[in-house]
């Protein structure tokens, strides 16, 4: 048997064990695309592992994709502004800003099952936390970064946009002559 196979066993093993804690802890688990699927209260996390340097150590990633309803009404700038700003103030998550939702993330080094639940009740709480401050800044930012219709340009109006008759420079010139609106001395 070669090692990647190896590999892929033992991390299959792991998870199975994992799904078994988890569904005994009352929680729904899946499997997807070699990721776990754990829904508590409502919100579904996905859980990646890696083999970590060290015997027995595995790196986990506790993911949560979520976005708002009105996010295309905001500026990409104040979302990356927004992102930038959570994560400057969390010791503990990271987000990510995807196209059309962000992404949270807790990243942790486990050596067995049994620490598998403890540090997922973290990585929720962490995640919880992290959401119901991104939510209230939202707000702020979603009227700072509105995104603005297109408007028209006011003014004259350049030679291309005119009509034959209308670029003689008689025309031209005729919206000038009253121009007193810049001389102080009138």
């Amino acid at each position: 048997m070669t090692k990647t196979k190896r590999y892929m066993k033992r991390e299959q093993r792991f998870m199975k064990a994992v799904s078994r804690q988890m569904t005994k802890a009352g929680l729904e688990c899946k499997m997807q695309d070699n990721r776990l699927l754990i829904i508590k209260d409502g919100k579904p996390f996905e859980v990646k592992t890696w083999n970590a340097p060290g015997w027995g150590k595995r790196r986990v990633h506790f993911y949560m994709n979520f976005s708002f309803e009105d996010m295309e009404e905001v500026e990409p700038q104040g979302l990356m502004w927004l992102t930038l700003e959570c994560n400057n103030q969390s010791d503990y998550t990271t987000i990510h800003l995807w196209e059309d939702h962000f992404s949270c993330c807790v990243e942790t080094t486990l050596r067995s099952v049994k620490e598998f639940g403890r540090e997922f009740d973290f990585a929720f709480f962490q995640i919880n936390n992290t959401l119901k401050s991104l939510a209230q800044k939202y707000n702020d930012i979603k009227r700072q970064f509105m995104v603005q219709p297109a408007r028209r340009p006011i003014g004259f109006l350049a030679d291309r946009y005119l009509t034959n008759e209308e670029k003689h420079e008689e025309c031209k010139l005729a919206a000038q002559t009253e121009s007193n609106f810049a001389d102080e001395t009138k």
